[in-house]
């Protein structure tokens, strides 16, 4: 199934009539968002229901919080099936939280109300407010919206999307020339629901890279630079066959990893910047993908390269720095090492759920600056998968995160980023096909 796969979407009609007004910089530069820990926040527990088959979460979205003290409790069980709260979304909802944990933001995905932004205020349990103020973007950026939070206090949210995609042949109608889609990238306020800004452009490839049939099919997982003033987008890039116009799956040949640059806050003036250290995706798959380290470097998880994934890294002149190769595969010394989430904890330390050739769900702590990851000791599964995984919660030192294989129970489990120790939370009680993809 993975992630490679272009969903092409037709692009929506523009709304008649929507207020867009301009943003501002809060600052003239941005730090990482410090989190020193609130033993008195929510944590909202997430889960996905089966659509037609066990795990593809295609059901809908279940939620369900409790205090920081219950979810470290190993004591307590969370039946989010049983007791929880249906957020709106026909397949998974993209969810993300505030900082302190007291409003989930959500985009359904798909569906009727596809591309509806709307808040939630967290009251504990199954008790979650909807709030007044909220937007439909799917005017602008479909009804299949991607989107992650900026890290500035809860301020803005991006979302991104690429429809449309065309073939542009010859002049004789019939030799391949390119393919390029419709990438929309927009951004929201989360205070106040509403569209501070978007645009729209076609982001071409180097016309070699076009030639092959290559074009960028998927954006996600925008980061702000230190300096506040470029957002750096995950992309992935499909392939056509050139001599048939149909698409390539085969991955047989592959281009270097890419990013998209845009101007921030205006979003304009597109560029893109590539990697020679990995020829993988960089858009993750419903979750985080990059993050702004203290250094003031952005570090970037891979995905489907040839040779596993890798952490990339940006310096602050919005450029890769080609000299840090940092292989998971050679890291865990295993082959085919597929990042399907991760999460940055601070002082150089992540976490990453992974795979390994595509099968097994495992969690690595990741050592940025050593270039090191070392397996984290949670229970053996074949059944569990973090293939659709969203969500962790940093609280201070402690990152925590849902394990459960398809249809079985699991667990939150707690990870100490400086000490490295691990801890086994409350239990999540699971039912047949379904799994749990996040605490927020």
């Amino acid at each position: 199934m993975k992630k490679q796969f272009l969903k092409l979407l037709m692009f929506g009609a523009f709304a008649t009539a929507v207020t867009v007004t301009g943003c501002s910089k809060d600052s003239e530069t941005t730090t990482p968002e410090e989190n020193l820990g609130d033993a008195n926040r929510w944590i909202t527990v997430s889960g996905a229901l089966m659509g037609t088959t066990p795990g593809d979460g295609n059901g809908g979205t279940m939620v369900y919080s409790v205090s920081v003290t219950d979810a470290k409790n190993p004591d307590k069980s969370i039946s989010v099936y049983d007791n929880g709260f249906p957020v709106r979304s026909q397949r998974t909802a993209r969810l993300q939280s505030s900082i302190d944990g007291s409003t989930l933001f959500n985009i359904a995905y798909t569906g009727p109300n596809g591309g509806e932004f709307s808040k939630y205020k967290v009251n504990g349990g199954a008790s979650y407010t909807e709030l007044a103020d909220k937007v439909n973007i799917s005017s602008y950026a479909t009804a299949s919206p991607r989107w992650v939070k900026l890290f500035d206090n809860d301020q803005t949210g991006i979302a991104v999307n690429v429809s449309n995609v065309k073939i542009t042949t010859e002049a004789n109608g019939t030799t391949y020339r390119y393919a390029r889609g419709t990438s929309t990238v927009l951004s929201l306020n989360l205070q106040a629901a509403g569209i501070k800004t978007y645009e729209q452009y076609e982001i071409p490839l180097s016309t070699a890279e076009e030639a092959q049939g290559f074009y960028i099919g998927r954006l996600d997982a925008p980061v702000l630079n230190k300096a506040g003033d470029k957002l750096i987008i995950g992309a992935s890039k499909s392939k056509y066959n050139p001599a048939t116009g149909l698409t390539d799956n085969t991955g047989a040949v592959k281009i270097g990893a890419k990013s998209v640059i845009v101007d921030y806050p205006s979003l304009k003036n597109p560029k893109l910047i590539n990697s020679t250290v990995s020829q993988g995706n960089t858009n993750g798959y419903r979750s985080f993908n990059a993050f702004l380290g203290e250094d003031g470097n952005i570090y970037q998880a891979t995905q489907n390269g040839t040779a596993g994934s890798h952490i990339l890294k940006i310096n602050q002149s919005n450029e890769y720095d080609n000299s840090y190769v940092f292989s998971l595969d050679a890291a865990l010394g295993v082959t085919g090492t597929y990042v399907e989430a991760w999460r940055y904890a601070g002082n150089g330390i992540g976490y990453a759920v992974y795979s390994v050739a595509d099968k097994g769900g495992y969690i690595a702590r990741l050592d940025l600056n050593a270039r090191t990851a070392t397996k984290v000791a949670i229970p053996d599964d074949a059944d569990l998968s973090f293939n659709q995984y969203q969500g962790f919660v940093v609280n201070g030192d402690e990152v925590f995160v849902a394990v459960t294989p398809v249809g079985k129970d699991g667990n939150i489990y707690i990870m100490n980023s400086r000490t490295g120790t691990l801890t086994k939370g409350a239990k999540l009680v699971n039912k047949a096909g379904n799994h749990y993809i996040g605490v927020f």
